[in-house]
């Protein structure tokens, strides 16, 4: 993720890896880790911890199963429970702010209707009582709006088709979605492809927290320009 201001130089987050199994060749066997220490006579190195945190929906879901890597300065996320990733960083408490990323999906066929996108407001994430505001989209074209407080969510905009959002029209599709989602002067703003699906007071949705993505079930996902751009006014 990419942080911005316009007081500060934009750095380039470092992201490393998840204690998951979370590349698709570099989950290699103990066997072959074992063999590839003893050929080069020093042990293997252990994977840098990362700096996200992944909360998955159910405490029952196998963690190993919701994998991010990096790729570059992407990300890869390859989902089998729906979760959350998170950099506690990623937080602002006041004032304007602009959170972007873009989403290219992979291997949906038509009508697949598993979504991903953006969080902001987290609040508690590692507890029982967590809190976000989250904005999604699938690639049938329509895009959701919800906060989540505990274990119930609560609906501000239900499935709602949108003509800006790029679908799957066609099986071997990659449609590829900007979803955004900012605070300017007291409103809180959904925007998709650079176009205003839905606008509300900043205030109804306690959309000051930690900012993160989120993706459904069984989703294979890019993210790029993943970044959070908070003004200097604030």
């Amino acid at each position: 993720m990419r942080r911005a201001a316009p007081s500060a130089t934009r750095a380039a987050h470092r992201l490393g890896w998840l204690l998951l199994c979370v590349t698709f060749a570099a989950c290699a066997s103990e066997s072959e880790t074992e063999t590839a220490a003893s050929s080069s006579g020093t042990p293997a190195a252990e994977p840098a911890p990362s700096a996200y945190v992944v909360r998955l929906d159910s405490d029952r879901s196998d963690p190993g199963q919701f994998q991010l890597t990096e790729e570059g300065p992407a990300l890869r996320i390859l989902t089998g429970p729906a979760g959350i990733a998170y950099r506690a960083e990623d937080a602002v408490q006041s004032g304007d702010f602009r959170v972007d990323a873009t989403f290219t999906q992979y291997g949906a066929p038509v009508g697949y209707r598993e979504a991903y996108g953006l969080f902001l407001g987290g609040l508690e994430l590692d507890g029982p009582e967590l809190e976000y505001t989250y904005l999604l989209v699938r690639p049938t074209g329509d895009f959701l709006i919800k906060r989540r407080i505990g274990e119930i969510t609560e609906t501000i905009v239900d499935w709602t088709p949108h003509t800006a959002i790029r679908v799957v029209a066609a099986e071997g599709d990659e449609p590829e979605n900007t979803v955004t989602v900012e605070v300017a002067d007291g409103q809180l703003n959904f925007i998709l492809n650079g176009q205003l699906a839905h606008s509300m007071l900043a205030t109804e949705a306690r959309p000051f927290g930690i900012t993160g993505l989120r993706a459904n079930h069984r989703l294979d996902v890019r993210v790029t320009n993943w970044t959070l751009a908070i003004s200097a006014t604030r």
